[in-house]
């Protein structure tokens, strides 16, 4: 029998964790069932369970990919001249929140999960103490390049700041999942009208 490689391993993890967040995106985390996922994925039902114990784990994992990308483009943005201001960055976010998962609502949901549910709260926990590490590292960049702020400093107020950029992404994913008049731009320009700079 042939030796599958990890190259292999992580291939079949990516099919499993797109045809999963296919299926998502139409019904959500909770409506979308195993069988839908499978059937989505063209595998096997042992193909699937031999990569994924549950589909809580597959909902762990397409999360984590989710948010770890918003993560990886707040980093390339910090690699760009001239810095966009921080309060810019909710718009990035969200932008590409809507493009991997279509629905914001489907986030609010894994949130809701990760109330009742250890292994959800814990990635939940994971992603936003990394968001907002991005966050800072790139705020207290912006303060230095812009302002001149000494690094201590600029460390200090981005510190006090990230945590209001994560409440304007969360804050949007709330309130376009539960208000029906919900003007999504008009959100976005007050958040980069008003949050500190």
């Amino acid at each position: 029998m042939p030796k599958v490689t990890e190259e292999y391993r992580v291939a079949r993890r990516d099919e499993i964790a797109e045809a999963a967040l296919r299926a998502f995106r139409r019904k959500g985390f909770q409506a979308t069932s195993m069988a839908e996922i499978i059937a989505e994925s063209g595998l096997s039902a042992g193909a699937i369970y031999g990569h994924y114990p549950s589909k809580d784990a597959i909902i762990v994992d397409v999360a984590s990919r989710v948010v770890g990308n918003r993560i990886l483009d707040v980093e390339r943005l910090a690699r760009t001249e001239p810095l966009a201001p921080p309060p810019t960055l909710p718009r990035v976010l969200i932008g590409g929140m809507l493009r991997a998962i279509g629905n914001p609502a489907i986030m609010l949901q894994l949130w809701g999960e990760g109330v009742t549910e250890p292994q959800v709260r814990a990635v939940a926990h994971d992603v936003i103490v990394r968001l907002r590490g991005a966050l800072v590292e790139y705020t207290s960049l912006w303060h230095q390049r812009t302002h001149g702020t000494p690094p201590d400093e600029a460390d200090a107020l981005a510190g006090e700041q990230a945590p209001l950029l994560i409440a304007a992404v969360q804050g949007f994913v709330v309130q376009s999942a539960m208000v029906p008049d919900f003007d999504a731009e008009a959100y976005l320009a007050a958040v980069e009208k008003y949050l500190p700079r």
